[in-house]
């Protein structure tokens, strides 16, 4: 028995992907990209469950210096869950979040370089729940909301706790892109935020998409896209102050045949995690032979337009610094 599959290009991927994981629940997306087993919810998004039971069961978990791997939970508007925890307002606050079907990696690895250089708050939502949803196509109906909900809980830690938009930095990777993006616009319009980092953000049913339906350069002060699997995966359009492609930006060293593109769309986490602690590693060369240094604690502020720079296949992937 044949089957054929009648989808776009750029639905190709999650389609089959989809499938794969509805035949065997157990895999799952990790480290460098590789299927790994997992367990993943196959069934649909219960249609009986409203949109609150959903976005209730989202987790903001807080790290420092002082607890660095065991979080604090923090409950949106809940002030007494941020007096009991690490909270510092005069840190600044890094918020990082996942994309479709991932494990926690690729918020712990950038957690964890930003702890190592900088004293500050970072602060990972956990949407796992609505993520780990075998249908891309389902799950791409929250992420706008998943963005809300995020906007609203830093507009609640900025009046009530003390949190500086002008000190916030929102990061991202594939789904997790757009929800930064999305919900940096939303608090924008009480209060603008400084820096959006979005890491290879996903492309399928984006990619036409247009400003404020998707990642953009006027969602925040400096927004920075990192593109690894472009066109398949990621967005192959340059979309924010600074777009940076490594290698072609399609793929990338080390990955091998790499059908699917995981391994080159889980790299662009692992590329800025490594900028964070060597902030001179990548840098990027425009058309007219300008350049730029991608990623780092802070971005570059005279980073502007697209840029290309080369990795190397294991790590450390910089080539520089």
């Amino acid at each position: 028995m044949s089957v054929t599959i009648n989808v776009s290009s750029s639905k190709f991927y999650p389609t089959l992907f989809s499938i794969l994981v509805y035949a065997n629940p157990l895999f799952r997306t990790e480290g460098d990209g590789y299927l790994t087993l997992f367990r993943i919810h196959v069934a649909p998004l219960p249609q009986y469950y409203g949109l609150d039971t959903y976005l209730n069961a989202t987790n903001f978990t807080l790290y420092t210096r002082e607890n660095p791997t065991n979080g604090d939970i923090i409950k949106p508007n809940d002030i007494e869950s941020v007096r009991n925890s690490h909270w510092n307002a005069s840190k600044q606050t890094i918020v990082i979040t996942h994309g479709w079907i991932q494990g926690g990696l690729a918020c712990e690895i950038v957690r964890d370089a930003f702890l190592e250089v900088r004293d500050c708050n970072v602060i990972i939502l956990d949407w796992s729940e609505i993520s780990d949803y075998i249908n891309y196509y389902e799950v791409i109906k929250f992420v706008p909301h998943v963005a809300r909900y995020l906007a609203r809980f830093i507009n609640f830690m900025r009046i009530e706790a003390g949190l500086r938009t002008t000190n916030l930095k929102i990061i991202g990777h594939s789904l997790g892109a757009q929800i930064a993006g999305l919900s940096a616009r939303e608090v924008g319009k009480s209060s603008r935020v400084a820096e959006v980092i979005a890491l290879d953000p996903a492309m399928p049913m984006f990619q036409e998409k247009q400003p404020g339906e998707r990642i953009d350069e006027s969602d925040a002060e400096n927004v920075q896209v990192l593109h690894t699997c472009a066109g398949n995966l990621g967005m192959n359009i340059s979309i924010g102050t600074s777009d940076f492609y490594a290698s072609d930006g399609k793929h990338q060293p080390g990955c091998g045949v790499d059908m699917f593109g995981f391994c080159a769309h889980l790299r662009s986490y692992r590329f800025f995690a490594e900028s964070i602690k060597n902030p001179k590693g990548f840098l990027g060369t425009r058309a007219d032979g300008a350049t730029a240094y991608m990623g780092g604690p802070t971005l570059d502020p005279n980073a502007k337009g697209t840029y290309y720079f080369k990795v190397n296949s294991q790590y450390p992937y910089a080539r520089d610094g």
